[in-house]
């Protein structure tokens, strides 16, 4: 019993891994998938084999020298092509892991409202400085000391493609001045304007600011966590179009199929019998054709299904 629990196990580890190398060389070859980039390179391969077998054979006149050395510059070249592709495709990847940990973060702070930004960004700071914020005021979300230092900070929350402008924070400003704090951090999931960083010396913090953090405070998603969303996606997908095939599709393929069985049997019994025998295999042929349909597209669903 453990035995066939290893093996099940083994199994689902090359699954993820085939799922996983699907995606990365989609993503890398802007849709073309694991299956096809292999045969362009089997292609690549045996067109440099060809090619060198001739050349040889035209200089030596010697098919079996042609043939062997052919053979050896070709291993030579899938050799050196695995292990220049491996670094390059290894930094591929981690940008790709990056962009869909970016993505994920993203979609977080996008499904929070102001308060719940206030109080992550709180929770973060927190964290990475080893101290705790208050409540404060309306204009001054928070107060925290910071190496014997006190700081005010605020929190704006905006679209990724808005730039916060020293406008937004005259009241925070004017706040920090009249209750004479001096030190401050404002914090933005989006960026800043190029006039706030000229007019003010408080601590600034963006998104990238905010991921650095995240990665200190080890709350960033790690390369298992974005794998295992890449495989979350290719199970949802995989669903959906299951789904679909097995409804919609598999519905008009029966109703098709039974309707021209019917007029085929039925024509036996009625005068008209070469006409309902031409309706039915016409039914029946119609059936076969969304069959065949759905089949493509389920297919081709599934290879890009990730």
């Amino acid at each position: 019993m453990e035995g066939l629990i290893n093996i099940k196990k083994y199994f689902d580890y090359i699954k993820r891994k085939f799922i996983l190398n699907n995606y990365y060389t989609s993503t890398l070859k802007k849709g073309k998938n694991l299956q096809a980039a292999l045969l362009d390179f089997a292609f690549t391969v045996v067109t440099v084999i060809a090619i060198s077998g001739i050349m040889i054979y035209w200089i030596t006149e010697e098919i079996f020298l042609a043939l062997a050395n052919a053979v050896v510059l070709g291993m030579a070249y899938i050799f050196l092509m695995v292990l220049w592709n491996r670094r390059i495709r290894r930094n591929k990847i981690l940008r790709i892991n990056e962009n869909i940990a970016d993505s994920e973060i993203i979609r977080e702070i996008t499904r929070k409202d102001n308060r719940e930004f206030q109080l992550y960004i709180k929770d973060i700071l927190e964290k990475f400085y080893k101290t705790t914020f208050y409540e404060y005021n309306r204009y001054i979300d928070f107060v925290g000391e910071i190496n014997g230092e006190m700081y005010g900070l605020k929190c704006l929350k905006s679209s990724m493609d808005a730039k916060v402008s020293y406008k937004e924070l005259e009241f925070f400003m004017k706040e920090m001045n009249e209750k004479n704090i001096k030190e401050g951090i404002i914090v933005t999931n989006s960026y800043f304007s190029d006039d706030l960083k000229e007019k003010t010396d408080y601590l600034l913090i963006d998104f990238n600011q905010i991921k650095a953090m995240l990665k200190e405070i080890g709350s960033y998603p790690t390369q298992k966590d974005v794998e295992d969303l890449i495989i979350a996606k290719y199970d949802n997908r995989k669903s959906m179009l299951k789904e679909k095939f097995t409804s919609k599709g598999r519905d008009k393929v029966l109703k098709f199929t039974m309707l021209g069985i019917v007029l085929i049997i039925y024509s036996r019994f009625v005068s008209y019998e070469m006409y309902y025998r031409l309706i039915g295999f016409t039914s029946v042929g119609i059936g076969l054709i969304l069959a065949i349909y759905n089949i493509a597209k389920y297919i081709e669903g599934r290879r890009k299904e990730v």
